[in-house]
């Protein structure tokens, strides 16, 4: 892996989009302006990684979290599934990627500190899909089995070397991000004050959990 300057100027411009879109778009109109510079976060991340020559799967979750992020752009439920299957792809890349890091580092000591996180990330997403059940009807069949890859991400990403501790945050900010983006899409009334707090949450949490995986995945290659 090389990391020059076109590498940094590419994640530059990654964060300068999710700051942009977060700062100044966030509650604008769905327009294609707003999805492309939305889309752009991770899409720039995307041409970072690859001009890196990273490990291809972190490149795929990440070229995967850009599709999704377009796809969830607009306000159009067709699109929806789209979205969720893109996310899906991104979630179980990242469990791979981190469970190969865990089996080939043997780094999973102390223990009681990993349980209780796992523990913590397992009940909190059942406990989140029994309230939502009665919202879901037929979006269970794909929310469900983004829920189980969801988890399961959050849970592998408990067991990486500690050097890879970004990555542990960014996977319980990226699974709180969605359970509040569930809660938006399934249970808030499009007009409802909570809104102004979970979107914002959704996004920033979000943007930062992207940064922080992919920060705590090559750091941990590296060592």
């Amino acid at each position: 892996m090389e990391f020059g300057p076109v590498f940094w100027a590419l994640a530059a411009l990654a964060v300068v989009a999710a700051a942009a879109y977060g700062a100044l778009l966030l509650d604008r109109p769905r327009t294609w302006l707003r999805a492309l510079v939305k889309t752009l976060f991770m899409g720039a991340l995307s041409a970072a990684l690859i001009i890196a020559d990273v490990p291809a799967p972190l490149v795929i979750a990440a070229i995967a979290s850009a599709f999704g992020d377009f796809f969830l752009a607009f306000d159009k439920k067709w699109l929806l599934p789209l979205g969720i299957l893109s996310f899906l792809i991104a979630q179980l890349l990242y469990l791979i990627i981190f469970l190969a890091l865990w089996f080939f580092s043997g780094d999973n000591s102390p223990l009681w500190p990993r349980y209780l996180a796992m523990g913590a990330i397992v009940v909190s997403s059942l406990g989140f899909l029994v309230w939502m059940a009665p919202k879901l009807r037929w979006m269970a069949l794909a929310v469900v089995p983004y829920a189980i890859a969801i988890t399961g991400m959050a849970v592998a990403a408990m067991w990486l070397p500690w050097a890879g501790w970004p990555a542990m945050l960014g996977a319980v900010l990226f699974l709180a991000s969605d359970l509040v983006l569930a809660t938006e899409l399934f249970r808030l009334a499009p007009d409802a004050p909570a809104r102004r707090i979970t979107s914002p949450f959704v996004w920033w949490s979000y943007a930062a959990a992207q940064l922080l995986i992919v920060w705590g995945v090559i750091q941990v290659a590296l060592t």
